[in-house]
């Protein structure tokens, strides 16, 4: 609906003052009310008071929205529109003009009782300010501005100094210095959220070392403080600045529950990508990027027979490398897609079959000849007398077994092969002296006969290194033999940290291919470039996951003295002197004859 509105005002001399336009609208109502499209502002108009519309036959209407209105004299509450009509909403005076080309109507309207002087005069008197009560805008300033001192920060500062009040803010559900908070805890410490004093142990100062190690304790530097070298390279890095040495120049709390602990790479590369300048002696290689300014992978491979520092070889995986376990174990064998033979039938094996996640789903636990290997490669000497094995360990517990059996053999009813000088020996008959003495030498000699066959013809060679100990090595008068210790490296990369779980939507033939090693001498550590297919670097690539130097490294490993140690397989630190760490790893003095455990 097309409205040409007029409106009518007057001013000090009576003259008339007219404003057109065009107003659209349809329904077109008419109020106080601000949805109105003709707004009348005075209070003796209803917020809707009528409304204009058109009929069927194009001609115009007006319709009270409640009770009636005034049309030529006369109060209606519907009537049409016709030129010259005079309408009166409240004050205001509405005529009917004649309706110009391309609109839908005409109107005019004009405010022709103004509110009276003395309704103006209460409505100004309503109407109070600060200025006529005792409270000036400057009182409220100041009584406003001391409130906020001594609620926010007088009140907070004594509470600080005085140590008792300090003691009691844990239990308080709103201590005072509740507004000094600068964000939320990191999500570890919400125990002790409410207790400032636990990092803040003196008032207005930094938070010391102290306060992080009295709950941290097991948290050391980022490598061991052991060398002149690493004393100067530690104090040429970290020591710069005060601020520097502080556990909270990087570990800042208040950020948020995941904001205490920094996974950016930029924490490791202040220091990586330029490391040489701060430290121009240092052997360790400048890195900025995984992707594309990082080293080949350093491997630590366990040395058979080694103790001491020489126990642990690492090697950077730039050139080939081979493994030197003195273990026979062909992968091709034991992974034939048609499967292989075994005790009880044909066995088809994948790599789950020995390598078994540990509880954490980051590592394997060690693959053991009981558990793994002993149900295919049977220990048995006389099976059919009897299911008893040897022990998997040196020579001298083996060749022991078998002296025991044999003897107890000879000398009980135990039908095996027993012929002795005098004839056939009855069962159930005791044997005199002189059996007695055939039949051990017989015993010692089937031992000694099975022993070598275990040894050198089906059993032990299968897997080991074995060389016979020369008649002036050999301290005892029965042969003997000598297994090449076996160090069977567990944790290749001990300095970084890899979840396997992770990784576990992934095949292991997508990053280890032994399906075609004959040798156990392969690696099938994928190296820096097998990684670096999916794994970026610092900035953000398509399709590849992100690479920072969190991802596998940690800034504190080890204790808090020992810095970052050697880790060996097993989980426990190297130290020549552990013989339980020795057995673990699978490392034997050369002097001592042993099968890996």
């Amino acid at each position: 609906m097309k409205i040409r509105l007029t409106q009518l005002t007057r001013n000090r001399r009576g003259q008339a003052i007219l404003t057109e336009q065009t107003l659209q609208s349809d329904p077109f109502r008419i109020g106080r009310g601000a949805d109105c499209k003709l707004h009348l502002p005075d209070p003796r108009i209803a917020l809707h008071h009528a409304t204009i519309g058109l009929s069927d036959d194009a001609n115009g209407f007006i319709e009270a929205a409640a009770g009636t209105i005034k049309i030529d004299g006369h109060f209606e509450r519907f009537m049409r529109l016709k030129t010259g009509q005079k309408i009166r909403i409240g004050p205001f005076e509405i005529v009917v003009l004649l309706t110009p080309p391309s609109h839908d109507l005409a109107l005019s309207v004009e405010l022709i009782e103004p509110l009276k002087d003395d309704l103006a005069d209460v409505r100004a008197n309503l109407r109070t300010g600060l200025s006529g009560t005792w409270l000036s805008k400057r009182a409220l300033s100041w009584i406003t501005a001391w409130t906020v001192l001594l609620i926010f920060l007088i009140w907070p500062v004594m509470n600080a100094l005085d140590s008792h009040e300090r003691e009691a803010n844990a239990k308080r559900s709103i201590p005072p210095d509740a507004s000094w908070n600068p964000g939320a805890l990191a999500s570890a410490h919400h125990s002790f959220g409410r207790d400032c004093a636990q990092c803040h142990d003196t008032p207005f100062v930094q938070t010391q070392n102290a306060q992080c190690e009295s709950c941290h304790k097991s948290i050391g530097w980022h490598f061991a403080l052991n060398t002149k070298e690493a004393k100067a390279l530690h104090e040429s890095v970290f020591m710069q600045s005060a601020d520097a040495s502080r556990c909270a120049s990087c570990h800042r709390d208040h950020k948020g529950p995941l904001g205490l602990v920094r996974q950016d790479s930029p924490l490791c590369t202040q220091c990586h990508a330029d490391l040489k300048t701060r430290h121009p002696e240092t052997s360790l290689p400048n890195v900025a990027d995984f992707d594309h300014d990082h080293p080949a992978f350093k491997l630590s491979l366990l040395m058979p027979g080694k103790i001491g520092k020489d126990a642990v070889l690492r090697l950077a995986q730039d050139s080939p490398i081979i493994e030197t376990s003195n273990l026979k174990f062909p992968h091709d064998i034991h992974l034939a897609p048609k499967g292989l033979r075994g005790p009880n039938g044909k066995v088809t094996m994948d790599c789950k079959n020995c390598h078994v996640p540990d509880e954490e789903g980051i590592r394997f636990k060690p693959t053991a000849m009981k558990q793994h290997c002993q149900d295919c490669h049977s220990l048995e000497f006389e099976p059919k007398a009897s299911h008893r094995q040897v022990p998997h360990g040196n020579v001298a517990e083996v060749m022991t077994t078998l002296n025991e059996f044999y003897a107890q053999a000879a000398l009980a009813d135990t039908p095996i092969d027993v012929v002795v000088q005098d004839g056939v020996r009855r069962p159930g008959v005791r044997p005199m002296t002189a059996q007695r003495q055939s039949a051990l030498a017989w015993a010692t000699q089937k031992a000694q006969t099975t022993g070598r066959e275990l040894m050198e013809d089906r059993v032990c060679f299968t897997c080991h290194e074995i060389s016979k100990v020369s008649d002036t090595e050999n301290k005892i008068q029965s042969p003997s033999w000598k297994i090449a210790p076996v160090a069977i490296t567990q944790h290749w990369l001990p300095k970084s940290r890899f979840s396997h779980s992770k990784h576990n939507t992934h095949e292991c033939s997508s990053c280890h291919q032994v399906q075609t090693s004959k040798v156990s001498g392969d690696i099938a550590i994928p190296d820096i470039s097998k990684c670096r297919e999916c794994h970026g670097g610092n900035a953000t690539a398509v399709d590849k996951a992100p690479g920072t130097c969190e991802t596998c490294h940690g800034f504190h490993v080890g204790g808090p003295k020992s810095g970052t140690p050697v880790l060996l397989p097993g989980g426990l630190p190297y130290d020549p002197k552990h013989k339980a760490a020795q057995k673990v790893v699978g490392i034997y003095p050369p002097s001592k004859s042993a099968l890996h455990p």
